[in-house]
């Protein structure tokens, strides 16, 4: 029987090593259907009965043939079905047929490129010294480890404050600067000047509409016997329906004013909306806004409230209002409490300063009036430590104060060794804290602070447990790795 052409279907049965043999016996095309073989100009096919001519133009193949020149190999086929045609006399069942005469073949069988290893070698740890020992050369020794670093890196940047409290250069408790730059002095001294206390006739010029009008009265008063109270009373809520009540208050300043910053007292336990507001206008410009009044409201000393607003150079109309049910609801919740606004002690304040920028160095400062006083170590630099208080907490303030028409930037340097909630540094504006600040710092830090305008109270305060923990609960915590001190210089205020 005649060779049949292999198709991919039984050449996809093969094993690897029957279809290596095959592609060395037909120049490497499998006697697949569609081949034919490149014709001989100079030598004649030898006639050999095992010749396959196929009617599909396959190959042939003779085991009387020298070897010819490594044929390239062609892409296999990819297997599609198990089935197919079968090859006759050479192949049984996929399997090369073992009666083929061995050793007529003269082939060279190439074998594969070895794959490459699986893994890369990894590196020693340490290279190997190739200097061996002897007597005239000396072995490098491996290098040491680095060692860890400290648990807190000693730092070489902090000021020296080593000075003695009662030296020439120290700030002691009597207010005497010893010649440094720090104008700190016993007591603030007030610049302010009271234009009415409500106590008899006002000679200013004061107006207010007929209807729900200011008038005076003793009920509250922050200072003296007299004050004046807003036209809403506890009668207005009873008897107003659902539209907003103003009650108006305007000062009227003359044209050689040259500006500065008014002040008053507020008393007032019902500034929470949606039932009433309280702000101030210059000029119908809203200086003092609602949300700065409802949120002091009920409080100060003995209900009384200190604000303040700038007001420009010559003419200006300043508007106190009084405001009830000013988004005009048709009910309310409940009065709580006593219902009225009363202000007393209206005083003016000159500008801090006309300049853009000023060196707060030599304003007058308070050091320690109620507590530790901070130390002048050098004539621009002070330091606070927490183990000048005797006491489990306690403070070191300086304070001073701005009186601004745009407000502006405070700016400072410091320079903190300090761990909260043992201790830190907090800046106050006007009894409230606007910045606080506590960690371990190798070097000055420039900092900047916004300060609103008008009358702003600044205090700079070293605290030594702000939030008054107990003994064993701070022990808790762990070891303290810090020196508990602030160090301060360059203080400046820049108006906006």
């Amino acid at each position: 029987p005649q060779p049949q052409g292999i198709s991919p279907q039984e050449a996809s049965n093969m094993s690897d090593k029957e279809k290596n043999k095959l592609l060395l016996m037909t120049d490497g095309k499998f006697n697949l259907g569609g081949y034919e073989p490149p014709k001989k100009e100079d030598k004649p096919k030898p006639n050999n009965n095992n010749s396959n001519n196929n009617s599909e133009g396959g190959g042939s193949f003779s085991s009387n043939l020298k070897p010819k020149p490594k044929p390239q190999p062609q892409p296999q086929p990819q297997p599609s079905s198990p089935n197919g045609g079968g090859l006759s006399g050479y192949f049984s069942s996929g399997t090369f047929d073992e009666t083929v005469p061995a050793g007529e073949i003269d082939v060279e069988v190439v074998k594969p490129t070895p794959r490459p290893t699986r893994r890369t070698p990894r590196p020693t740890k340490h290279p190997k010294n190739e200097i061996k020992p002897d007597d005239d050369v000396e072995v490098a020794k491996p290098p040491k480890p680095t060692p860890r670093p400290t648990k807190r890196p000693k730092n070489e940047n902090k000021p020296d404050d080593n000075t003695n409290t009662q030296s020439e250069n120290t700030q002691s408790t009597n207010g005497s600067t010893g010649g440094s730059g720090w104008n700190f002095v016993s007591s603030l001294t007030d610049t302010s000047t009271q234009l009415d206390g409500f106590e008899s006739v006002s000679t200013l010029d004061w107006t207010m509409p007929p209807m729900d009008a200011w008038e005076r009265s003793n009920t509250h008063t922050s200072e003296g016997g007299m004050s004046l109270t807003s036209g809403i009373t506890s009668d207005t809520y009873y008897q107003a329906g659902g539209a907003p009540i103003y009650s108006n208050l305007t000062l009227t300043t003359d044209s050689s004013f040259e500006g500065g910053v008014l002040t008053f007292m507020i008393w007032a336990h019902q500034l929470m909306l949606p039932n009433e507001v309280f702000f101030v206008s210059v000029d119908g410009k809203v200086e003092l806004p609602p949300m700065v009044t409802a949120n002091a409201a009920a409080g100060g000393i003995d209900g009384w409230m200190e604000y303040s607003v700038p007001v420009g150079r010559g003419e200006r109309k300043v508007t106190w209002s009084h405001v009830y049910n000013p988004f005009g609801m048709q009910s309310l919740p409940p009065s709580d409490g006593e219902v009225g606004l009363w202000m007393d002690d209206v005083r003016y304040a000159p500008f801090t300063t006309t300049a853009r920028k000023l060196d707060l160095s030599q304003l007058e400062m308070t050091n320690g009036r109620d507590g530790a006083s901070w130390q002048v170590v050098d004539k621009n630099r002070v330091v606070a430590s927490s183990s000048d208080m005797r006491r489990e907490e306690g403070n070191a303030d300086i304070q001073f104060v701005l009186h601004s028409q745009r407000g502006g930037m405070l700016k400072y340097r410091v320079q903190t060794s300090t761990t909260a909630p043992n201790d830190d540094f907090a800046i106050l504006l006007n009894d409230i804290v606007s910045e606080a600040i506590f960690g371990e710092m190798f070097g000055f830090e420039y900092m900047l602070l916004a300060v609103p305008p008008g009358k702003q109270v600044v205090t700079l305060r070293h605290r030594k447990n702000p939030g008054q923990f107990g003994k064993s609960m701070l022990g808790s915590l762990g070891d303290v790795g810090t020196d508990g001190k602030t160090w301060l210089e360059d203080l400046s205020f820049e108006e906006n």
